[in-house]
Formats: C-alpha cells, structure tokens, sequence
C-alpha cells in the first residue's frame, strides 16, 4: 500500500495507469517461466509436475484445462476441418483428454510446472 501511494505521487495518475499495465504484461508474459510448449505432429511433451493446456477448439471457442502429472502427451494426428487444421493428442496410446478433443494447430499451448 505504502509502495502504492509513493507510486501515484511520483508518476500521478497516468504513470500509476502505465505501470499496471506494464506490471500485467510481465506476469502474462514467459518472464516467470511459462514457455508455450507446442509439439509438433508425432512429437511430446512430459509433464512431471503436470502442467496447464490452452487453445482453440474445433468449435471456435477458447479452451484450457490443468494437466495432471503422468506420462507424455503426445499430437497422435492433425486433421483438417473445414478451413482450419487441429491438433488431437494421447497419453498413454489413450485419447487426451477425450476422443472428441482437437485445437488449431496455431495456437495451442502446453506450459509445464
């Protein structure tokens, strides 16, 4: 707090806006370690400590989930749909997370802990 009212007096308003925003891109950005991981066709990525998964969905929507220590994860096959080529996994030879699960191939991301 005592860092914030120190911050406002010498930037003002405008300089305490920048620094936010500044502050937001850091921790949205590799500074902490969380490289996009995006193994190609054929390729895998372990989890040791598990991990996190981004991307877009077949369906369009934007899809994340947590993922468990294990096994590696591994892209089984890219298929093309309609205008867009997605990505489908295995972990264990097993569909990962499910059967049903694909995401663009230019934009998902693993992140390992």
């Amino acid at each position: 707090m005592i860092i914030r009212a120190l911050a406002a007096a010498v930037l003002g308003r405008e300089g305490m806006r920048s620094l936010l925003v500044f502050a937001l891109m850091i921790l949205g950005s590799n500074a902490f370690g969380q490289t996009c991981l995006r193994p190609e066709w054929g390729k895998c990525v372990s989890f040791p400590n598990g991990g996190s998964h981004r991307g877009v969905s077949i369906q369009g929507m934007p899809v994340q989930m947590e993922v468990a220590p294990g096994p590696d994860i591994c892209v089984s096959n890219q298929e093309e749909i309609g205008s867009g080529t997605y990505a489908r996994f295995e972990r264990n030879k097993v569909p990962w997370p499910n059967k049903g699960w694909g995401v663009s191939v230019d934009n998902f991301c693993f992140y390992q802990k």
